[in-house]
């Protein structure tokens, strides 16, 4: 369900996977939903981009405020977040905030948490009676929230919450709607979409055009970084690359040599090196299509025959055990 052109998602949901079409699903949902979100990416992924479109696209023209639970000082979050109490009782059934409370601030726009597992757990237990109760006493009387909370963690969330480094209600509160964007590891046929983007961003116009193999080259690593690392690569490669055209030979000069090419043994030549990178990409490639020749081609934008070709150029045959398509 593409329900906009590819090129106004936010960067860390692009690309044809199906990983990140069921990541623009739920941004979609979750852009039609006034309910808190939880943005669940690893570090190099660029939540907070996720988090400003979705509140570009269900709240346009409010605040946005953005803060930062990893800040050194958590007193200062807090203050941040709830202001300072003003002096009176409030009721037993409501969290009481001042005025310069972000949630009050933001009026009927957003808060964005980012790094909330990192959240002094008397915030968290605060936070989550305000989602539930949906209204604070403030100024002497009861004011409803009408900011939305959206809040980012990383895929490992679920352990934190199991392990009680979390709260569980506020999880529960604030995973209401829930837009999970997948790491790179997980989708390398969408780095040329994804390479092609960032290019065209560092250089501030058109990108550059990327060769087939050069592309190939670039799909092979798993970017523990992700986008963050990508983004660093394309830099230097584009810095060191005045050629229009990108080449295998260019991605190979600036790939991390210490994660990228550590299976490889240092004395062989840049031609094997290339085979060896071709030969896994493509096996890989298969493996995850279930050797289904046409969908791999088009994943490896190539021709069905050329990939038959391919394989038996480069010896790669299914290994025993591994899944056939039904």
């Amino acid at each position: 369900m593409n329900i906009e052109s590819k090129d106004t998602w936010p960067l860390p949901l692009a690309g044809r996977s199906e990983a990140a079409e069921r990541a623009r699903l739920a941004f979609a949902a979750a852009a039609h939903s006034g309910l808190p979100a939880l943005i669940v990416a690893d570090r190099g992924l660029d939540s907070e981009t996720v988090a400003r479109a979705l509140h570009e696209r269900s709240r346009p023209g409010a605040p946005f405020l953005v803060l930062d639970c990893a800040a050194a000082d958590p007193h200062a979050v807090d203050r941040e977040l709830f202001g300072t109490r003003s002096r009176g009782d409030a009721p037993k059934d409501l969290d009481a905030v001042g005025s310069s409370s972000a949630m009050l601030r933001a009026r009927g726009g957003t808060v964005y948490l980012k790094q909330i597992l990192d959240l002094p757990a008397a915030a968290q237990r605060r936070l989550a009676r305000i989602l539930r109760d949906r209204e604070v006493f403030a100024g002497g009387r009861r004011v409803p929230v009408r900011a939305r909370i959206i809040g980012d963690a990383p895929a490992s969330v679920a352990v934190d919450v199991s392990a009680g480094h979390f709260r569980s209600d506020l999880f529960r509160r604030i995973s209401q709607t829930c837009i999970a964007i997948p790491s790179l590891r997980e989708r390398p046929e969408d780095i040329p979409e994804l390479a092609t983007r960032v290019a065209a961003a560092l250089r501030g116009g058109d990108a550059p055009v990327f060769t087939q193999a050069a592309l190939t080259v670039l799909s092979a690593p798993a970017w523990p970084g992700n986008l963050d690392e990508l983004r660093l690569v394309l830099d230097r490669l584009l810095r060191g690359a005045p050629a229009e055209s990108i080449r295998q030979e260019d991605v190979l000069a600036h790939l991390p040599i210490d994660r990228a090419f550590a299976r490889f043994a240092p004395g062989i030549s840049l031609r094997e090196a290339r085979r060896q990178f071709e030969r896994e990409y493509i096996a890989s490639v298969l493996e995850r299509h279930r050797w289904r020749m046409a969908e791999a081609a088009r994943t490896l934008g190539i021709e069905r025959a050329n990939l038959y070709r391919k394989t038996r150029q480069l010896g790669i045959m299914r290994r025993a055990g591994a899944p056939l398509a039904s």
